[in-house]
């Protein structure tokens, strides 16, 4: 994947009846998420994964490499679920 290419959510985020955290894509299938997910896709609007990284490492005290190995899966993860385009 491309770190240079941007990227913006797709879909909503609703909750279960149990309480639990969904994000749904535009043809209805539904992921449950953590809210460290949901905060992370929340930041993708028109972004680069690297931007990305940058405003969380920003926020938290986590070594930037780490965290760009993490929201690189993210990405890739929530490409894949037609979260983010």
């Amino acid at each position: 994947m491309s770190e240079e290419k941007r990227l913006s959510k797709k879909g909503w985020v609703t909750q279960s009846p149990e309480g639990d955290l969904l994000l749904v894509n535009d043809k209805g299938t539904a992921y449950k998420v953590s809210e460290s997910v949901v905060a992370v896709w929340n930041i993708f609007e028109n972004k680069t994964v690297e931007e990305v990284v940058s405003e969380i490492a920003s926020q938290v005290d986590v070594d930037v490499n780490e965290l760009r190995e993490a929201i690189q899966q993210l990405a890739i993860q929530l490409q894949e679920a037609e979260l983010l385009a």
